[in-house]
């Protein structure tokens, strides 16, 4: 550490602030966030570089601050900052991390250090906001000389006695870890409440500020969750009686890099994952980020992992629950934002990171939405950020096979920079087809060994870059005959649908009914009337009705539940047939890509059980073999198929080679398949980049626009994404300011889905409307609000609104982006009346049981 024989005249510039409100010098700001850095584990220690010279940087990131034009921009202290030899010197207006990169690079490229290799650092420097705009102007003498005199202070402070660094092997993985390092440092030793800690309050002596400033850091690290607890794996005692795949995993030694795990529903995909992360911790990767492709699903999981994982294996450490909603289901009032008393400064920004959601990216475990970790591939702000945060833990993407060709495009480019990282990527899919499986391997850069669309399944596919893939075969646990039995002209009818429902438990059983619009589960749901157990579950609900039906459906159809009813029919979305583990007796679906219909029948009797539905530890499922009825539209082979609001989920051509797959041969049965063999078979029909000769013009025309979709998909990503990472240059954004949905800044905002974005609402009483409308409201009502809102379909939103009717107000402040609805209160939900363009009446309404409906509909 610093020399205790080294002094240095403070006169010169202690003057110098970085802090106007609180008061902070900038001296102590940049000792603080050296002493942050030191603290935090060394990003850089795979490239070389010494914990002190990565301080060393994080401490400079500011000292571009040493200018007129930003000591001067507060005018009660520019009168002593002139008395102190610093005048105004008229220049004009820079950033100050411009500034602060142009010293770095001008100090590196005097020293041995070459000049792109100092340009990447003073890259690294300029992105602490958010911004990657080039070019700085010179400051003025005095200014230069206290600049000079602050990278003396840092370096005895440091013990560095030269500025030798290690050469850059790779710019991208350097600039990508450092920038996010010295964000991070920044942030925290900006936050009011560290720099005014009593602790570091009543000294000038640098070494004694110092030392008490590493004790504040230590602390503050700590609280924040960003320390990572080190150990070895414990992959034999995360399962104790591992199936075939969870068995070859154990067995295999799989370094650490792409790992595509294919498997039916049920064979234990995501406990394969964590022994595959367990083993790895000895590479020095701990904890895990679990990408799922819904909050629903998202929540689920989360359980399961603080539970059967973390604290199966004795750990007690937090698993974090990170997509938009998460923060409603915290137990915590959102922490007060950062206030860094800097003119100009994002202060919203900042604070979003250390709200838990959003620093749930940073920690060792994190549970949530796919769309967060897409982000981290992302020309966003602070994007950067989220690949730091990924960096020496696992990323685990479930249901990889789920995203259309925008989001994989997406996850893609991610996974290049994962690999440039050594951030090892664990994906989980029943379904993927070859094309996309071929696609991830070369992203993550394995020079070939693909094995195709005639590969074996079950198959764990190993991907290193600069090598040729390998694979892991293993067979299932089990072999099931899934008989799809269709009916023809039931998809859109309700009536004959509930009718179809009732039957099938007219005695006894737990049937699923899946819908692919919420306009025709809540018909199905009406059809099925009184006097038969039922519950509705789609995405049209509030936040909190939403919640309590989740954990509803997992209390009735969990594997392990106490509660399985004799008798009942959910109806439900899609939000149902992805990575919940619920178990049915029945299943009825609308036609879907024949993917999507073999994920459905995952959810059929899924696990052993009586005939009675108690859970049996092995043996057959005296239930018998999984059985789905699939509603198709009526057909005579004369005029064109109509599938109705399906074919606006779901595009034409895989709608037609499924139903041509189920419909073969003029059968009146459907399709009878044996799982897992025919898997591959399926799938590959489904999505077949080429098609014979006899194929009619109808699937020709339909494949025709589905190659095209693919492309515009393809290119609209390519839009949002990073460049490329090179190992010469590290230029990941070409400098465009942007902004994703969390941002408050200017320009076009990324997005990691297509699509029409839902309206967010909240329903209130007409004088709560105008109390409320500002958002200046306590975090505890914030969070009341938020549990009540609901999304409405954007075409259907603004209404426009009656005679004497109240209008809805768009929120501010804290209700940010939200509208507020008036509404009147009709028993358990709530009504708004309004006025089509046509003059119609159109209401939206809202139930506890049905969820939300509009345009009159009940």
């Amino acid at each position: 550490m610093r020399n205790s024989e080294t002094t240095f005249d403070l006169n010169s510039y202690r003057v110098l602030w970085a802090k106007s409100k609180p008061y902070h010098p900038l001296w102590k700001h940049l000792l603080d966030a050296v002493a942050v850095s030191l603290t935090m584990p060394n990003p850089l220690a795979k490239l070389d570089w010494k914990p002190e010279q990565v301080a060393l940087i994080v401490g400079l990131h500011d000292v571009g601050k040493a200018d007129a034009s930003f000591q001067h921009q507060v005018e009660g202290l520019s009168a002593e900052l002139v008395k102190a030899g610093f005048p105004r010197t008229g220049d004009p207006k820079c950033r100050h991390e411009r500034l602060s990169a142009k010293f770095i690079r001008e100090q590196l490229r005097e020293s041995s250090l070459g000049e792109r290799d100092a340009d990447t650092v003073g890259r690294c420097v300029i992105a602490h906001h958010g911004y990657w705009n080039e070019g700085a102007r010179c400051v003025g003498q005095e200014y230069h000389a206290a600049q000079d005199d602050l990278l003396k202070l840092l370096m005895g402070t440091l013990d560095l006695r030269t500025l030798g660094f290690p050469a850059l092997s790779d710019h991208s993985a350097f600039g990508m870890r450092l920038a996010g390092h010295i964000v991070l440092c920044d942030w925290i030793a900006s936050n009011e409440e560290f720099f005014q800690d009593k602790l570091l309050q009543g000294t000038d002596d640098p070494a004694k500020y110092f030392a008490r400033s590493r004790f504040v850091a230590e602390d503050w690290v700590k609280r924040l969750g960003l320390r990572r607890a080190c150990g070895d794996g414990k992959a034999s005692e995360v399962v104790p009686t591992p199936r075939p795949l969870q068995q070859a995993i154990l067995d295999s030694d799989i370094p650490p890099g792409l790992v595509i795990i294919e498997a039916p529903m049920g064979e234990g995909k995501t406990e394969a994952a964590w022994i595959l992360a367990e083993k790895w911790r000895k590479h020095g990767y701990q904890g895990m980020y679990m990408a799922l492709p819904t909050m629903a699903t998202s929540d689920s999981l989360h359980s399961r992992y603080r539970d059967d994982y973390l604290r199966k294996l004795g750990r007690n450490e937090a698993a974090h629950l990170v997509h938009g909603m998460a923060w409603l289901r915290d137990e915590k009032e959102p922490e007060k934002a950062p206030e860094t008393g800097e003119p100009g400064d994002d202060r919203g920004a900042v604070a979003a990171w250390f709200r838990p959601t959003r620093r749930a990216t940073l920690a060792a475990h994190g549970v949530g939405t796919v769309d967060q970790a897409m982000l981290a591939g992302m020309h966003v702000k602070f994007g950067f950020l989220r690949l730091y945060g990924l960096a020496d833990r696992v990323l685990v993407i479930d249901e990889v096979h789920a995203y259309d060709a925008y989001m994989s495009a997406i996850i893609c480019r991610l996974l290049q920079w994962c690999s440039c990282l050594e951030i090892p990527v664990i994906l989980l899919s029943a379904t993927l087809s070859a094309k996309q499986r071929a696609a991830m391997i070369e992203a993550y850069g394995a020079v070939s060994g693909d094995p195709g669309p005639e590969a074996a399944y079950p198959l764990t596919t190993v991907a290193v870059p600069g090598k040729e893939a390998t694979t892991i075969q293993a067979a299932a646990s089990t072999a099931r005959v899934l008989k799809l039995e269709t009916h023809a002209g039931l998809l859109g009818n309700a009536t004959a649908t509930a009718a179809k429902t009732k039957e099938l438990v007219k005695d006894v059983g737990c049937c699923c009914v899946i819908l692919n619009t919420v306009k025709q589960a809540q018909a199905v749901y009406a059809a099925l009337g009184e006097g038969v157990p039922k519950l509705l579950f789609h995405a049209r609900f509030t936040a909190e009705d939403r919640e309590r039906i989740t954990n509803e459906v997992i209390q009735k159809f969990g594997k392990d539940t106490a509660h399985r009813p004799d008798k009942f029919i959910l109806v439900a979305t899609q939000v149902v047939e992805q990575s919940l583990d619920v178990d049915f007796d029945h299943m009825i679906t609308e036609i879907a890509p024949m993917d999507l219909l073999l994920q459905r029948s995952g959810r059929v009797k899924r696990h052993a059980r009586t005939a009675d539905g108690e859970l049996k530890e092995s043996g057959e499922d005296e239930r018998g073999e999984p059985h789905i009825h699939v509603l198709l539209p009526q057909h005579d082979g004369k005029k064109p198929l109509k599938f109705g609001p399906s074919e606006l989920i779901y595009q034409r051509y895989p709608l037609l080679t499924t139903f041509s797959q189920l419909t073969a041969n003029n059968s009146e049965n459907g399709l009878t398949a044996n799982l897992p063999d025919d898997f591959r078979k399926l799938i590959e029909a489904t999505y077949a980049d080429s098609l014979p000769d006899e194929a009619g013009d109808v699937l020709k025309a339909a494949k025709a626009k589905w190659d095209d979709l693919q492309e515009d998909l393809a290119a609209q990503a390519g839009e949002f994404l990073l460049c490329e990472p090179m190992d010469d240059e590290f230029d990941p954004v070409g400098h465009d300011e942007v902004g994703d949905a969390s941002d408050d800044g200017n320009g076009w905002r990324a997005r990691t889905r297509l699509g029409l974005e839902d309206v967010l609402v909240i329903p209130l009483k007409p004088k709560q409307v105008e109390k409320w409308k500002k958002g200046e409201l306590h975090p505890r009502l914030v969070r009341w609000l938020y549990k009540r809102s609901v999304k409405i379909p954007p075409y259907f939103w603004p209404p426009k609104a009656l005679k004497n009717q109240p209008q809805p107000v768009l929120g501010q402040g804290k209700l940010k982006g939200v509208w507020l609805l008036p509404v009147s209160k009709v028993n358990d939900g709530w009504e708004w009346k309004g006025l089509k363009p046509d003059g119609k009446d159109y209401t939206i309404n809202y139930d506890t049981t049905v969820g939300l409906t509009h345009g009159g509909e009940k």
